[in-house]
C-alpha cells in the first residue's frame, strides 16, 4: 500500500513581509497620482485653482483631505454631501467629480468632472472608488476588487 501517495504536500510558507496594497493606496497609486495629483491641479496649496477647491491630492494627504471632509462647493454642502462620506457614495463629491455623465448627478453642477481636461476614469475605475466608499472608505484593508482598476470601458459622458 502506497501510504504517502496521496499525502497532501505543504505548499510554500507565507511571507508576512508581503501584504496586498490596500484598497486606498491603490486609489492613491493608480488614481490620484497620475491624474489629480499632478502640477497645477491637486498637487500642493500653490496650484494656481487651489483657492477654489482647497484640496490637496497627494500621497500622504490626499485621505485626511477627503474622509468626513465637508467640501467647499457651495452646492454640495447645501445637498450635504461630503467630499467622502462612508457607506455613501451618492453623499460623497469625490464620487460625483469623477462621474463625467451628467445624468448621474440628477440635473446638478458640481463643478468641472475631474480629471480636469483629462480622459475621464472608466467603469471599472469609477466602480473600484464606489465600491471603497460604500465599504466605509477605510484608509487601510482591501474592500473592493483590483481587477476593476484593469476594466478600460469608457464611462458614460467622457
Amino acid at each position: 500500500m502506497l501510504s504517502g501517495a496521496c499525502a497532501k504536500k505543504p505548499g510554500p510558507e507565507p511571507n508576512p513581509s508581503v501584504t496586498p496594497a490596500s484598497t486606498f493606496s491603490q486609489i492613491q497609486r493608480r488614481i490620484l497620482t497620475p491624474t489629480c495629483a499632478t502640477a497645477g491641479c491637486h498637487a500642493s496649496p500653490q496650484d494656481p485653482e487651489y483657492a477654489s477647491h482647497q484640496l490637496v491630492l497627494t500621497a500622504g494627504q490626499s485621505y485626511k483631505n477627503l474622509f468626513n471632509v465637508k467640501p467647499v462647493n457651495t452646492l454640495a454642502v447645501a445637498d450635504g454631501l461630503l467630499r467622502v462620506k462612508p457607506y455613501k457614495s451618492l453623499e460623497s463629491l469625490f464620487y460625483h467629480k469623477l462621474n463625467f455623465d451628467a445624468s448621474h448627478h440628477g440635473g446638478k453642477f458640481y463643478g468641472s468632472p475631474m480629471p480636469l481636461g483629462g480622459s475621464p476614469l472608466s467603469v471599472g475605475q469609477i466602480d473600484f472608488v464606489r465600491r471603497w466608499i460604500e465599504a466605509g472608505a477605510p484608509e487601510t484593508g482591501m474592500v473592493s476588487d483590483s481587477t476593476l482598476l484593469d476594466d478600460k470601458t469608457p464611462s458614460p459622458g467622457g
